[in-house]
């Protein structure tokens, strides 16, 4: 469970703040699992008794700093429909761009979960939770989940995987585009696919159109 809505004192926040990003810090380094309470306490510059003042352990820490995180995403509702309720080209490229710019505000936790060392367990969570969010926002604007030549799991599960191979692509490179020009992409590729971004032509009779 995350602390929203739970009033700290300020030193308190900038503690826990020192502790989340020495953790942050150390998982591309080391690995999570090779991580001790003194690493984490000395990248802080802190001792182990500040440590377990704010955490029972290093998972507490992981855990909540996670809950955080997703706090801070869910409560932006970047896939809220639109208030004339119809999905748009504009609308999900607002909406990309406002996932993009929490990325941003947020690259060295995402840096540290999504990078070759990061915590996997995270990634399944990201990506059901762009599932969700995408089949929400598509119910929403439609009245029902749509329904085309393969089936709407299949397509949303699609979506949610190479969303976040995506964002691992932007974190690992140091975000070499800007949010809005990498939802701009994104909506291309949405709209016309990946042969035609290929520049290949896709023969759709010879592979049955999903059939």
């Amino acid at each position: 469970m995350s602390k929203k809505g739970e009033r700290l004192d300020p030193r308190v926040r900038r503690t826990r703040q020192f502790l989340r990003q020495a953790l942050w810090e150390l998982i591309p380094e080391k690995g999570y699992d090779a991580i001790t309470i003194q690493d984490i306490a000395d990248r802080a510059t802190l001792n182990r008794t500040t440590f377990y003042l704010h955490y029972r352990d290093k998972a507490d820490l992981l855990y909540q700093g996670i809950a955080e995180v997703f706090d801070e995403l869910s409560s932006r509702d970047p896939l809220t429909p639109p208030i004339d309720a119809s999905l748009s080209v504009e609308g999900t490229r607002n909406a990309i761009i406002h996932d993009f710019e929490h990325f941003a505000e947020n690259y060295e936790f995402y840096r540290a979960m999504l990078g070759r060392h990061g915590v996997w367990g995270f990634y399944f969570q990201l990506q059901e939770y762009i599932h969700e969010i995408t089949a929400h926002r598509l119910e929403a604007a439609l009245g029902r989940l749509p329904s085309g030549p393969i089936p709407t799991d299949f397509v949303l599960n699609y979506i949610a995987a190479a969303y976040i191979g995506v964002i691992r692509w932007w974190i690992k490179y140091e975000m070499p585009y800007p949010p809005e020009e990498m939802a701009s992409r994104l909506v291309w590729l949405y709209s016309y696919g990946v042969y035609k971004a290929l520049g290949l032509e896709a023969n759709m009779e010879a592979i049955g159109e999903g059939e």
